[in-house]
């Protein structure tokens, strides 16, 4: 009976705790409650609140850049620089070239004329004579007939060694001839544009002079690279047909994969930039490798046919030297007879068996040799002993009784008896 009263003051303590409780934790709650995770303020914000809005600052637009330069599709030509007062005495002029190249075609003949000129810049007695024309070639004969300029060039211009030429660049056009229209591409088309390639290299052959034709490179494009091998084909074609050298260029301006590309090694190895934007034309290292392929040729046809510059006739301005002309020598002083290409044959060494010129027996009315003896030039001494008939003979040396080189047999020491010893002992030796 003493336990309900204690169960049921127990139960109301624990039930005043427990209300205590609930009443801390709710003002707690309540003091907190202005606390707000902004962790992550659009997970837990409430709907009615709108997330942040960011402005970010926005920067200066760069000022419009300047365009750029139009790259040159023609080279660009060396001018000789103008001597000053002060360097005119100093520098001694270049003599004027004694053989040409004559250089025919389109745009790009006219960038290999360019590399031509830095590739002999060593010799100067070569000069290049640019007859390019822009725009030019063979499909188009009412615009410009390269195979009657030709003939028209070649007799007003005495002064040619070589002619080089190279068009294919503007030939992509329907050929008419007459009333007849060939498309490109065409078999009609090829035979037309053939024969007037024939015809070009005809004219130029009637020269009489080393003639080159250089085929045309790869140009930005699949379709048009295409069009220009079918071009190199015909080239090839006919330049076999008349014994002309071709030069194929095709190799030099294309990547691993045989497609053009605008970058690659120069004449030196080094990657440069060898074609412009446009895809068609050559830089300046360009053109200096295109001529690469036709130097070699030049060099090997110019061996005895480039003339020296004569200092007995010089150019009009250029200095000459008074001991370089026949004439102009000082008074007392005996001009040098001209050195000789080769000297007499003497002998090297002296040999007892030959007579030498002037122990020979000279007929009547003939005249003795003069003599000419160098310092070997004497009787052979001669050698005697053990070295001379080794060394000198080649003979084997003596045998040496004992030696191990005495392969005689019977020995020489069996057939001695020595004395005192009986003849047992001489046939049997120990």
């Amino acid at each position: 009976m003493r336990l309900k009263p204690f169960l049921s003051m127990s139960c109301l303590l624990l039930a005043v705790l427990i209300l205590a409780g609930m009443v801390g934790t709710g003002g707690e709650s309540r003091a907190q409650g202005a606390y707000t995770d902004d962790r992550f303020p659009h997970l837990f914000a409430p709907r009615d609140q709108r997330p942040r809005i960011i402005s970010i600052p926005q920067r200066t637009r760069p000022a419009a850049r300047a365009p750029a330069a139009a790259e040159p599709v023609r080279p660009t030509r060396r001018e000789p620089p103008a001597a000053t007062s002060a360097t005119a005495d100093a520098e001694v002029p270049r003599p004027p070239p004694t053989t040409f190249v004559l250089v025919l075609g389109d745009n790009l003949a006219e960038w290999l004329a360019h590399g031509i000129e830095e590739a002999f810049e060593d010799v100067p007695e070569l000069g290049v004579k640019d007859r390019t024309r822009l725009g030019s070639g063979l499909a188009r004969p009412d615009t410009y007939d390269w195979p009657a300029e030709i003939r028209r060039i070649l007799s007003e211009d005495r002064q040619v060694s070589f002619i080089v030429m190279m068009v294919g660049a503007h030939d992509r056009h329907p050929i008419r001839n007459g009333e007849e229209v060939a498309e490109f591409g065409s078999d009609r088309w090829r035979e037309l544009y053939g024969q007037r390639v024939e015809a070009a290299m005809q004219a130029m052959k009637a020269r009489g002079v080393p003639v080159y034709w250089v085929g045309s490179p790869p140009l930005r494009g699949q379709r048009i690279s295409a069009d220009m091998v079918r071009l190199n084909e015909i080239y090839k074609e006919r330049a076999q047909k008349l014994s002309i050298p071709f030069i194929d260029v095709w190799n030099g301006f294309v990547d691993e994969r045989g497609n053009y590309t605008q970058f690659g090694p120069d004449f030196a190895g080094q990657t440069r930039r060898l074609r412009t934007s446009d895809g068609v034309h050559f830089t300046a290292p360009g053109a200096r490798k295109l001529a690469l392929f036709l130097e070699q040729e030049l060099r090997r046809d110019l061996v005895g046919r480039i003339e020296p510059a004569s200092p007995a006739d010089p150019a009009p301005g250029l200095p000459v030297p008074e001991a370089a002309v026949p004439g102009l020598l000082p008074q007392g002083i005996a001009p040098v007879a001209p050195r000789p290409l080769a000297g007499p044959v003497l002998p090297l060494a002296g040999n007892p068996s030959i007579p030498r010129p002037e122990d020979r027996a000279v007929p009547d009315g003939a005249q003795a040799p003069p003599p000419g003896r160098l310092a070997g030039d004497s009787a052979a001494p001669v050698r005697s002993g053990l070295a001379e008939t080794v060394l000198v003979r080649g003979a084997p040396p003596p045998v040496v009784p004992g030696r191990a080189d005495d392969f005689r047999w019977p020995r020489a020491s069996a057939t001695a008896t020595p004395a005192g010893s009986t003849g047992e002992t001489a046939r049997n030796p120990p």
